[in-house]
């Protein structure tokens, strides 16, 4: 007759916890900080739950790991955000070959308000929110630039001669036409 197997089910049962009496100070990632007014709540929590130093410090590992996610997800999209914004202005054909005279047009635009606490407020909110790399702010902004602001100055052929007669309507449309008077 043989022998009742031994029951082996009592060597595969995970080891019983036994909470600590007090927990040590749990150890978080550089610049991160547990708020120590809930630090107490926690610890009866995980008192009731029966867990050991190892297995609270896993939970608090995790919490902190996805709390530093949460906290640096908007940051990451923003930059992204802006990266592709740039992309898009720079590839755009109506603006992206010149992006600095687009730039200079934009600022004498908002130079030519005349409130220059205002211009530079403005300024500093654009770069703040980032809405001043959007192609679409970009590319209406160089727009009511070039309809309002002034252009950039041309050199003429001089003022006119005291003896000089105003020309002709038709020899300002055609300044290479002989005229009978010499002039």
């Amino acid at each position: 007759m043989a022998e009742p197997a031994a029951d082996k089910s009592i060597l595969n049962r995970p080891a019983v916890q036994v909470a600590p009496e007090k927990y040590d100070t749990f150890k978080v990632p550089d610049g991160y900080e547990l708020d120590p007014e809930i630090m107490p709540e926690v610890h009866s929590m995980f008192k009731g739950m029966n867990l050991s130093q190892a297995s609270a410090q896993t939970l608090v590992d995790f919490y902190a790991k996805k709390n530093m996610e949460a906290a640096t997800a908007p940051i990451e999209y923003w930059k992204e955000l802006q990266d592709k914004w740039v992309k898009e202005i720079n590839a755009d054909p109506e603006i992206g070959g010149r992006i600095d005279q687009v730039k200079t047009s934009i600022g004498r635009l908002l130079d030519s308000v005349g409130d220059q606490k205002l211009s530079n407020d403005f300024r500093a909110a654009m770069d703040l929110t980032g809405a001043g790399n959007h192609p679409a702010f970009v590319k209406l902004f160089y727009r009511v630039a070039q309809k309002l602001t002034e252009g950039t100055t041309h050199v003429g052929g001089g003022p006119r001669g005291a003896n000089e007669r105003p020309r002709s309507a038709a020899q300002a449309i055609y300044p290479n036409l002989p005229t009978s008077s010499g002039g």
